[in-house]
């Protein structure tokens, strides 16, 4: 909870200095051939810097939270990954998860962008850093290896077929149980109450699951 209370003190001040604009909450590099959104994450997971310290030192935050074991949780069973800590996508991730031709044709008619650019839009009880087990492969150098990839992506509870379907997963590094830091800069752990949850995999349709349903709302805000 003490890394997590640094990373989203070190959000805050990013987003004060640059005019109240959040740090982008991917974790390319702008200097990607395949990075359409062309911006540099708050962590720049790239070529051999993928997966290790230096990924975290050359993020945008890494000015703010220089220190890469704040980017870690002690508790973490996962050793494959070195960090273990994602940024809600609405915090200024990529907005071609919601709309792919988003560079070319803008958001459809009729349709609203959720993902929100400055500090002074959002309000203070939504989700910003959250625990993360990404177990999704990635070839890096001549080895094949898990890391969290991009934004944790929990898509709305709109339209009512994604209601009750995961996105990315919440990490469960202590008993039943996930940390996750708010816009206020609290830090809280959440505790699971439907055994479905410690099994749940990407993607997966739990219906009726009351954790998900708490969790899209902090994420999302009030249904």
């Amino acid at each position: 909870m003490s890394n997590m209370r640094q990373l989203t003190t070190a959000w805050l001040m990013y987003a004060n200095e640059w005019k109240g604009n959040l740090v982008f909450a991917e974790t390319n590099s702008a200097d990607e051939p395949t990075n359409l959104d062309h911006r540099d994450g708050w962590v720049i997971e790239t070529g051999v810097n993928t997966n290790k310290p230096e990924a975290i030192r050359n993020g945008l935050l890494g000015k703010y939270c220089p220190n890469p074991e704040a980017y870690r949780c002690p508790s973490s069973f996962d050793k494959r990954n070195y960090r273990s800590y994602s940024i809600n996508t609405l915090m200024n991730g990529t907005p071609l998860l919601f709309f792919p031709d988003y560079y070319t044709s803008g958001v459809p008619a009729g349709q609203t962008n959720p993902i929100v650019t400055k500090l002074g839009k959002v309000k203070p009880n939504l989700l910003v850093f959250i625990e993360e087990y990404d177990d999704r492969t990635d070839l890096i150098g001549t080895s094949t290896e898990t890391y969290n990839q991009g934004s944790f992506l929990m898509f709305g509870y709109k339209p009512t077929a994604l209601k009750w379907v995961w996105g990315d997963l919440p990490a469960q590094f202590h008993p039943k149980s996930t940390n996750v830091s708010f816009v206020d800069g609290h830090v809280e752990n959440l505790r699971w109450s439907d055994s479905r949850t410690w099994t749940v995999k990407r993607n997966q349709q739990t219906v009726n699951n009351n954790d998900l349903y708490e969790l899209k709302k902090m994420i999302w805000g009030p249904f």
